[in-house]
C-alpha cells in the first residue's frame, strides 16, 4: 500500500473522529437547549438551580462541539498540504474528551451553574453548588484549552514549515510583490490554509489567555485569600470566550473553500483581496471582544471605541470576500443541488444574518438596549446553527456524496430543508423579537413577552430536531451505501 494511501486514511480517521464527536456533543446540547426554552415557556417545571446548571453546560458544550468538528476538518485539509503527526491530533483529542467529561461531572452531579463566563467572583460567592464542582469546571476548561493549544501549535508549525515562514504562510510577497512572485513560479497558499493559519495563530493566543485566567481562578479556588482584579478577569474571560466562539466559524469556512468547488467544478483561487481580508481577521478577531465591556464604566474609554471599530472590521472582510466568491463560484456553474451544496450555500446566508445581528449589538448606542437581552443569544445561535453547523454538515455530505456517487432524493432534501431552515428560522426569530422587546437573557423565569416567544422558539426547535434527525439518517444511508459498494 502506498504512503499516500496510508496518509490519506490516517487523515480521514482523524477528521471523522473529530467531526463525529463534535456532532454527537452538538446533538446532546441541542436537546438540552430545547429543555431550557421549554422551561422558559412554562411547559416544563425546571427549578432555577437546575436551569442555570444545564445552561452552563449548554453554552460551553455547543462551542466546544462545533470547535471539535471544525478542527477535524481543518486538520484533514492541512494534512493534504503537508505532513502532520496523527498521534499529536489524537493526544489533543484526548485532552478535549477529558475536559468535556470533567465539565459534565461539574454539572451532573456537581450542579455548577455560573455559566461559561465564570466571571469572578461569581463562581465562588453565594453558590448553591459545592466548591469541588467549581474546581472541576475550571479543570475541565483548562484541559480543553490545552488540547486546543496543542492542536494550534501542530498546525502552525506545519504551515510555517510548508510555506517557508510567516511571509509565505500569509502570502505577503504574493500581495506586495505579485509580479515578481508569480514570475518566479511562486504559488500562494490555497484559501483553506488561511483559515487554518488564522485559527492556529489566534487560537494559540486565545488558549494562552484562557489558561492564564483559568489558572488565576484555580489559585483563588485553592486559596481564597488570593484576590483577582475583576476588570482584568473580565477582559481575559471575554477575550478567550468571544474569540473561540468566532474562530469556530473560521474553522468551518475552510470546508466551503474546498467543498463548494467540488460541487461547482470550479476552483476557489487565492486572490490578494482574500489574503488581505484574512490579515485583517487575524488582528480584529482578537480585539473585537471589547464590545462586551461597553457598560463597564471602569474600562478605559479608548478600548470601547477600539471594540466598536474592530467588531465592524472583523465582520466585513472575510465575510464579504468569502460570500461574494462563493456566490460567483455557484453562479451559472450548473451545480447539482444536493444536501452538501445546499448546506454550504445556505450556511453563508446564516453567517451573514448572524453577523448583522452581532454588528447591531456591537454598535454602542444599540448595545445599551440590546446587549443584556435575548438579542445576543439570537445572533450567536444564528451563526452557530445556520452557519457553523451547516458548513460542517455541508462538508460531511459533499464527501459522502462524492464517495457514494449518489445524492439524496428531492423529498429528503425538502424535508431536511423545511425542518432545519424553516424550524431554525422559527427557533431564532423569537430571540431577536424578545430581545428587541427588552427580555433579559440568562433568566430562568422571563418577564412578558418572554414566555410567549420561548413557546414559539420551542416549537421551532422541535421542528429543527426533526429535520436534523432526517439529515442524520440520510448521512448513515450514504455511508452504508459506500460500504456496500466496497464490499462488492
Amino acid at each position: 500500500m502506498s504512503a499516500d494511501v496510508v496518509n490519506g486514511r490516517a487523515g480521514m480517521r482523524v477528521m471523522w473522529t473529530y467531526i463525529g464527536t463534535g456532532l454527537a456533543i452538538f446533538s446532546l446540547m441541542l436537546l438540552a437547549g430545547i429543555l431550557l426554552r421549554a422551561a422558559q415557556a412554562g411547559w416544563l417545571p425546571v427549578d432555577p438551580g437546575t436551569f442555570y446548571s444545564i445552561l452552563s453546560l449548554h453554552g460551553a458544550g455547543m462551542i466546544v462541539a462545533m470547535a471539535i468538528a471544525g478542527l477535524g476538518t481543518l486538520w484533514y485539509l492541512v494534512r493534504r498540504e503537508t505532513d502532520l503527526d496523527e498521534r499529536i491530533a489524537f493526544l489533543a483529542y484526548g485532552f478535549f474528551v477529558a475536559g468535556v467529561i470533567s465539565v459534565i461531572v461539574s454539572v451532573f452531579p456537581g450542579r455548577y451553574g455560573s455559566l461559561w463566563t465564570m466571571l469572578y467572583p461569581l463562581p465562588f460567592v453565594g453558590t448553591y453548588w459545592p466548591s469541588w464542582a467549581t474546581g472541576t469546571w475550571l479543570v475541565g476548561n483548562a484541559l480543553v484549552m490545552l488540547g486546543f493549544m496543542l492542536w494550534c501549535a501542530q498546525i502552525l508549525g506545519a504551515l510555517l514549515a510548508r510555506y517557508g515562514g510567516v511571509r509565505g504562510m500569509l502570502a505577503i510577497d504574493y500581495v506586495f510583490r505579485n509580479r515578481a512572485f508569480t514570475d518566479s513560479g511562486g504559488k500562494p497558499p490555497p484559501p483553506a490554509m488561511f483559515a487554518a493559519a488564522i485559527t492556529a495563530f489566534d487560537g494559540f493566543v486565545t488558549g494562552t489567555v484562557g489558561l492564564v485566567i483559568g489558572t488565576a481562578l484555580l489559585v483563588h479556588w485553592i486559596d481564597p485569600s488570593v484576590a483577582i482584579n475583576p476588570l482584568w478577569a473580565k477582559n481575559l474571560t471575554y477575550l478567550f470566550g468571544h474569540s473561540i466562539a468566532n474562530l469556530t466559524m473560521y474553522m468551518a469556512v475552510a470546508g466551503v473553500y474546498v467543498g463548494l468547488p467540488m460541487c461547482t467544478k470550479r476552483a476557489y483561487h487565492t486572490s490578494p483581496q482574500l489574503a488581505v481580508a484574512w490579515w485583517a481577521t487575524l488582528l480584529f478577531v482578537i480585539i473585537a471582544y471589547f464590545h462586551h465591556l461597553y457598560m463597564d464604566f471602569a474600562q478605559m474609554q479608548w478600548m470601547q471605541f477600539v471594540g466598536e471599530i474592530a467588531s465592524y472590521f472583523a465582520a466585513i472582510p472575510v465575510v464579504v470576500v468569502t460570500v461574494y466568491g462563493g456566490v460567483m463560484l455557484a453562479h451559472r456553474s450548473g451545480m447539482r443541488w444536493s444536501l452538501g451544496s445546499v448546506f454550504l450555500y445556505a450556511g453563508m446566508i446564516g453567517w451573514v444574518v448572524g453577523g448583522i445581528g452581532a454588528l447591531l449589538d456591537a454598535t454602542i448606542p444599540a448595545n445599551v438596549d440590546l446587549h443584556n437581552t435575548l438579542w445576543v443569544p439570537g445572533h450567536f445561535h444564528t451563526y452557530l446553527l445556520e452557519g457553523v453547523l451547516l458548513f460542517t454538515l455541508g462538508w460531511v455530505f459533499v464527501n459522502l456524496e462524492q464517495r457514494a456517487d449518489a445524492v439524496s432524493s428531492l423529498l429528503t432534501r425538502w424535508l431536511v430543508g423545511l425542518g432545519m431552515f424553516g424550524g431554525g428560522a422559527l427557533f431564532l426569530l423569537p430571540f431577536y423579537s424578545a430581545g428587541a422587546a427588552g427580555v433579559p437573557r440568562r433568566y430562568a423565569v422571563e418577564p412578558p413577552p418572554g414566555p410567549f416567544w420561548a413557546s414559539v422558539a420551542t416549537v421551532g426547535a422541535i421542528v429543527f430536531v426533526a429535520g436534523f434527525a432526517i439529515c442524520v439518517i440520510e448521512g448513515i444511508r450514504l455511508t452504508r451505501l459506500r460500504k456496500s459498494e466496497e464490499a462488492v
